[in-house]
């Protein structure tokens, strides 16, 4: 074969391998699109509580794009609200896999654990969730409810405090750090909390009442 023709070749193979690869990007593109698309419509249906339609929709974003992360993770919310919790775990499992950094679902992998009661394993998940993402509130007050839980007061108090120093309006944080702090023997300044969850929703019933037990206490 002269030197010519198999320039000739080689340069035709190139160009089948580029016009594939641009074939293929712009069908995963689509994929892509697709995928998301059907992702926000059970976004929209999940607010909506129409659980079982979300769930289809998130199943549908899955067969057209495996590693679709965000599907798997919304996916096993809605699941869990249908008290399917077992089978949303396999999902965030599945989310976490596909994309091992992903905070949210390592989060939401703990709320699911600790719904079964398997709390050691949640503070693990809400630990990992926390070494992704430190400023991720919610993951703060979850891990802490179980600290309280075993009696680890200071580091509860450590993660609640965390909590609302990233969400100064988080009201449940506030409550449960005037718990912690009561149940410390610190009543007054579990009572500068349990004034601050008020004054964030003064419809807070359980405040109100640890407020009052907390002055009463000090008497």
């Amino acid at each position: 074969m002269s030197e010519n023709l198999m320039r000739t070749v080689s340069s035709l193979f190139l160009v089948v391998v580029v016009t594939f690869l641009g074939y293929w990007l712009v069908l995963d593109e689509r994929k892509h699109s697709k995928a998301i698309a059907y992702t926000q419509r059970g976004d929209v249906l999940s607010e909506l509580k129409r659980y079982d339609e979300a769930i289809e929709h998130y199943r549908q974003a899955i067969n057209i794009k495996s590693n679709y992360v965000e599907a798997y993770n919304n996916l096993a919310n809605a699941l869990g609200k249908k008290g399917k919790i077992k089978e949303s775990i396999a999902y965030y499992n599945e989310a976490i896999r596909f994309k091992s950094d992903y905070a949210e679902a390592y989060n939401n992998l703990g709320i699911a654990l600790s719904g079964l009661g398997q709390f050691e394993e949640a503070i693990e998940q809400y630990q990992k969730a926390l070494e992704i993402n430190p400023d991720l509130f919610q993951a703060h007050n979850s891990l802490a409810i179980l600290l309280a839980r075993q009696g680890d007061f200071s580091g509860a108090i450590e993660h609640y405090q965390q909590a609302i120093t990233f969400y100064p309006g988080f009201a449940k944080a506030h409550n449960n750090l005037g718990s912690a702090l009561a149940g410390q023997g610190r009543f007054e300044e579990a009572m500068v909390h349990f004034k601050k969850a008020l004054s964030i929703d003064p419809n807070y019933i359980d405040a109100r009442k640890n407020l009052e037990l907390a002055r009463s206490l000090l008497r």
